[in-house]
């Protein structure tokens, strides 16, 4: 433990620092390029544990020194204790501001935060929703597209199978045709041959005929 001037000397540079630490902090806190806000509440908060630290060893070796010393060094003595509690208390109450600033800034990022992702969720959820409607509408389609096909194939069938009738019945006008028309190509065959049969008949009695002339002739002139 130090003697007191020491003690005091120190307490007030720490002051002096922690002071000017404080305004750095809230300019950087507004946005000035003095560094990272957080880096430097830590390095105050970190002065300030030093400082408390002094502070209670003054008033540790003030209450010895007023055993020792003149009423007058002690009301000098006790003015300058007081007064460097006073504003320790000072920089503690700022801190704290600091610290409750602090914590409402990370509960609106967190709030933030938890929006973003809710949008984002949300974000995420309509495009789920509406890559499964497209889905749908793609099934929708190929279902009427598989619709008509079917229809198309039945209309198709249909007309094949009325033009199979058709066929079939023009198959039968053929073949009754076809059979009518064989039916007269033998009796035209028969009527061919008839007169072939007639017309060698024909010579044939000729050639009795003449064979008979030619044979009584031939007696006659004997």
């Amino acid at each position: 433990m130090g003697d007191l001037t020491s003690l005091h000397s120190q307490a007030k540079k720490l002051i002096f620092l922690i002071r000017e630490g404080l305004d750095k902090l809230e300019a950087a806190e507004h946005g000035s390029r003095f560094g990272d806000p957080a880096a430097m509440a830590r390095d105050l908060k970190r002065q300030f544990g030093d400082l408390q630290k002094i502070t209670n060893d003054m008033e540790s070796v003030w209450r010895m020194f007023v055993i020792r010393e003149t009423t007058a060094k002690r009301a000098v003595w006790k003015g300058k204790v007081e007064q460097v509690v006073e504003e320790v208390d000072v920089i503690r109450r700022a801190l704290d501001r600091y610290g409750t600033r602090e914590q409402r800034r990370a509960a609106e990022r967190e709030d933030r935060e938890e929006l973003l992702a809710r949008g984002e969720a949300g974000r995420r959820a309509k495009q789920g929703m509406d890559e499964e409607a497209q889905v749908a509408g793609s099934i929708g389609r190929s279902k009427r597209a598989l619709e008509e096909i079917y229809e198309t194939g039945t209309h198709i069938l249909g007309s094949m199978a009325a033009s199979r009738e058709r066929l079939k019945s023009a198959q039968r006008k053929v073949l009754d045709v076809i059979n009518s028309v064989g039916m007269g190509e033998t009796l035209l065959r028969l009527i061919e041959r008839r007169q072939r049969m007639d017309i060698w008949m024909t010579y044939g009695g000729m050639v009795v005929v003449l064979l008979v002339v030619i044979l009584l002739m031939w007696l006659f002139w004997r």
